[in-house]
């Protein structure tokens, strides 16, 4: 039993977790993960939200039992997500593809759905851990399940999905694939729409790998001891944690590992068309990905404060999928199909600028992401050790907003609200938000210390203001 007492009387009774295997005998093989699959950035688990009103047609069916079957039927298309992953030589991840299944929960809340405010929905959801509860033992990359699932049933018969899935196994568009692959088996389909491809290897090392770009978005770029120093003591003036004997010695790891963790506070922005409209406006030439990153990433380095002279990072996260030419993936393919692009510039120049020449050099990071520059990241994942992309004065955002997570139906209908609910220092996804009639909505949550929280919200009003 699970309860959180504010702001709503909220608890969960789950039931004993179960594996949930393919509902027919698949091949015992082992698949190797591509070379970008296992770099370092993407060897986490991302949870996912969906939330459903109840549906009158389906009154007395369970989502549960549905939902449950469903994985099982697309677990024989999908069948290397029922295996365990392993770590060969130069931390090559491996698939053992042992049909061991993958982590199923039915849950029952003893509220009603509408109970629950609009806000409390969506992310930073509150209700996380009890609606997508860490089964012991299965939080780690290797030899653990790569999926878990978590259906709750409210008592007005709604219901929440949660699902976290291991990020190095597929990218948002492979899991939406795969998730509309259960959601089209449970309503009657014999084959998903979609017939999964793995073809891991066209996106591997060349024979004799060649870095041919900077790739900054992997550079760990040293910091000056003022720098240093007068950067994270300003972020330790607005906590309560004071061991600089731990920052002085390793910044990166300290910070990562105390600050990010036990010293934030989490809160969700969400734009609508006049707010997005407002920035566009400051940068016509852009898109609306571009305009609305180039204005979090200046409002965020504004509120943090760092010395004008550092380098600053925004990381975008590409989808290659309709930009290689020599070695075009198959319709399916739903390993990840993305990398890394940065932006570059210094905490001057990106403060005392207007925000189109950030979305300038965003769209200039995008636009260089071509055969090359894949091959390229490839290469060096596999000379670097599989690296994780910078931390230090790095903004990673990422757009989850086109890929359906809102239209994901099992039968019971679209769902009220979903998308990734991770949320963390230095990251920001970008979900869909529907507000009343405007359906162009974007929302991103974001993770900062509290005073520097109330600076980046400052900034993100006098940036959303319409121009007159």
């Amino acid at each position: 039993m699970a309860c959180l007492s504010a702001p709503l009387l909220f608890c969960v009774k789950r039931s004993k977790p179960q594996l949930i295997v393919p509902s027919i005998s698949t091949p015992h093989e082992q698949k190797p993960l591509s070379d970008i699959d296992d770099q370092g950035t993407i060897r986490v688990h991302i949870p996912v939200l969906m939330f459903y009103r109840n549906c009158v047609e389906r009154r007395g069916e369970d989502p549960a039992m549905a939902i449950k079957e469903g994985l099982a039927k697309a677990l024989v298309f999908y069948y290397p997500l029922a295996g365990r992953i392993f770590e060969g030589e130069n931390r090559k991840l491996i698939v053992n593809c042992n049909g061991k299944g993958i982590l199923f929960v039915e849950a029952k809340a003893n509220v009603k759905l509408e109970q629950l405010s609009d806000k409390s929905m969506q992310p930073p959801c509150p209700y996380l851990k009890q609606l997508l509860h860490t089964v012991p033992g299965s939080k780690g990359i290797i030899d653990c399940p790569l999926l878990l699932i978590q259906v709750t049933r409210f008592t007005c018969g709604g219901f929440a999905l949660g699902i976290r899935f291991n990020h190095t196994m597929m990218d948002a568009q492979g899991f939406i694939q795969f998730v509309n692959a259960v959601s089209e088996l449970v309503q009657g389909a014999s084959v998903p729409s979609i017939i999964p491809s793995w073809e891991r290897g066209l996106l591997t090392a060349r024979p004799t790998p060649t870095i041919t770009y900077e790739h900054n978005e992997f550079k760990g770029f040293e910091l000056s001891k003022t720098t240093r120093w007068w950067d994270f003591e300003k972020l330790l003036r607005t906590t309560k944690f004071i061991n600089v004997q731990k920052l002085a010695s390793d910044p990166c790891v300290f910070f990562s590992k105390n600050i990010c963790h036990s010293l934030l506070i989490k809160r969700s922005f969400t734009f609508g068309s006049r707010e997005l409209q407002a920035i566009k406006d400051q940068c016509p030439s852009s898109t609306t990905f571009e305009a609305l990153s180039a204005c979090l990433w200046k409002c965020r380095t504004i509120a943090l404060l760092p010395d004008p002279n550092s380098t600053v990072l925004l990381t975008i996260v590409v989808n290659i999928r309709e930009r290689l030419q020599d070695s075009k993936l198959p319709l399916g393919y739903y390993g990840n199909a993305i990398v890394l692009a940065a932006a570059v510039t210094t905490a001057k120049l990106l403060c005392s600028n207007p925000i189109s020449y950030a979305a300038k050099l965003i769209r200039e990071a995008k636009n260089a992401v071509n055969d090359d520059y894949v091959k390229s990241t490839i290469d060096l994942m596999v000379t670097s050790g599989r690296p994780r992309g910078t931390v230090l004065r790095n903004f990673l955002i990422t757009d989850n907003s086109r890929f359906g997570y809102d239209d994901v139906d099992f039968g019971w209908g679209k769902p009220v609200i979903g998308g990734v609910y991770g949320v963390g220092y230095g990251v920001g996804f970008l979900v869909s938000h529907k507000m009343m009639e405007d359906t162009k909505g974007k929302l991103v949550a974001l993770a900062l210390p509290p005073l520097i929280m109330e600076k980046f919200q400052y900034e993100l009003r006098k940036m959303t203001r319409a121009q007159k």
